[in-house]
């Protein structure tokens, strides 16, 4: 045990030293984020007093401690694994075994009732096949959450992430090597309201600031500034229900001549409901108008319904079942105006023991491509186990595959990726 605090210590220094987190790899279709969440600290946005506001949950296992306060949480993932087709294409040209390093680091102080956290992790995946596809990903986030009185309460946020997207992942040309790409952030957010008054405000804002750092006679087009705002009144129907109505703006720049025209303004009116523990469920739903409007004539816009919902049903107190889904726009990524993506997705994750879990999931995304009158819909699914050696070491398998069919020549592909985890924390 002794050799595990060491171990962790030097991890901890190391990734500070970095200043890191990993991202997972890109996705059937790139999505870009906004850069802010939907308002609240857990499922239902019931936004509870002392609850998280943007610094980072503190991190699993136990914490080193030091006597002025500070609280130090380290976790370690270590993974062996199998993908049968790495460029995502339909002939699964590119197969390799894969290892992988995720060290992370939580840092956790609390003084007069404010809270402040530094995450700093790393993602290392080399292929034994194929190593234009190696990554190497990182974030660093500082945070603090500050509690001014019983009913105002906000949140800051500022991160460096360095991110990969994988060959095949976008509808770019196939580059010689993964597309790498380091992006700035802003974050903030007030809260003004008691959690069990009648009504609460909230505000956010955001900047990111994304730009690629190789093969960029291709990837320069998706350097992309995003400046977002949202706003957000909730008013108690119930003891633990709430309506919402909400308000989100997101101005996407694009700096290079390769994205001339592809600059715009997205803006969502929502309407919905939040709750939670009611019938052994928590969640919240919004249903509105979504539009996205380009600077420039040529590019066809978008106007339609949007939703977003997220709800958890615990039938016992060892399982849990996870529902959500969405529709909205996200930035074309070499083809089209814009992906307009709708997508639901099923996971149930169950505790057979004290030692060990399993979670299964099931997925679909469909993607209209505008401008075009191409349609990609893809089917995800997978499944997992772990089991808990010591308390502070896990041994898990995953499984997750992907069908996605298209209406377009060649865009059809099958993907299956298998792997062995190790998870420490102190």
């Amino acid at each position: 045990m002794r050799t595990m605090v060491l171990v962790f210590r030097l991890i901890t220094v190391c990734s500070a030293a970095l200043g890191s987190l990993a991202l997972a790899q890109g996705s059937t279709q790139e999505t870009e984020k906004a850069n802010y969440e939907l308002s609240g600290t857990n499922i239902s946005g019931s936004s509870k007093a002392m609850a998280p506001i943007l610094t980072a949950p503190a991190g699993a296992g136990l914490p080193m401690k030091y006597q002025n306060g500070l609280y130090i949480y380290p976790t370690l993932s270590a993974t062996y694994g199998y993908n049968d087709n790495l460029m995502s294409d339909s002939t699964n040209s590119l197969r390799s075994n894969f290892v992988s390093f995720s060290p992370q680091v939580v840092g956790e102080f609390v003084s007069k009732g404010n809270r402040y956290t530094a995450l700093a992790s790393m993602n290392s995946r080399r292929y034994s096949e194929s190593s234009p596809d190696n990554t190497d990903e990182s974030q660093l986030i500082f945070a603090g959450d500050h509690y001014i009185n019983a009913r105002a309460r906000g949140g800051w946020a500022l991160g460096v992430v360095s991110g990969t997207d994988s060959r095949g992942s976008n509808n770019r040309p196939i580059t010689a090597e993964a597309a790498r790409w380091h992006s700035n952030n802003i974050d903030g957010r007030f809260i003004y309201g008691a959690p069990e008054a009648p009504g609460r405000v909230e505000f956010d804002i955001g900047d990111k600031d994304k730009v690629y750092d190789n093969e960029r006679a291709t990837t320069a087009a998706g350097d992309l500034n995003t400046a977002s705002y949202a706003g957000r009144v909730f008013y108690r129907v119930g003891t633990k229900t709430l309506a919402l109505a909400e308000f989100r703006n997101s101005k996407m720049d694009y700096s290079s001549a390769l994205a001339a025209g592809q600059s715009s303004t997205e803006r969502r009116y929502y309407l919905g409901l939040t709750w939670e523990a009611t019938a052994a469920t928590t969640g919240i739903v919004k249903l509105g108008q979504l539009t996205k409007d380009f600077d420039v004539a040529g590019r066809q816009s978008f106007s339609g319904s949007s939703w977003d919902a997220t709800v958890q049903w615990t039938p016992l107190t060892y399982s849990t079942v996870d529902f959500s889904a969405s529709r909205s726009t996200s930035e074309a990524t070499g083809f089209g105006d814009y992906n307009l993506v709708t997508s639901t997705n099923l996971t149930w994750t169950h505790k057979w023991n004290q030692r060990l879990g399993s979670t299964v999931n099931l997925g679909v995304m469909n993607t209209e491509f505008g401008g075009t009158s191409r349609t990609d819909s893809a089917l995800n699914y997978g499944f997992g186990a772990n089991y808990e050696l010591f308390r502070w070491l896990k041994i898990g398998v995953d499984f997750a595959a992907t069908d996605n069919s298209s209406n377009s020549a060649g865009k059809d592909y099958k993907r299956n990726t298998t792997m062995l985890k190790l998870d420490a924390t102190l």
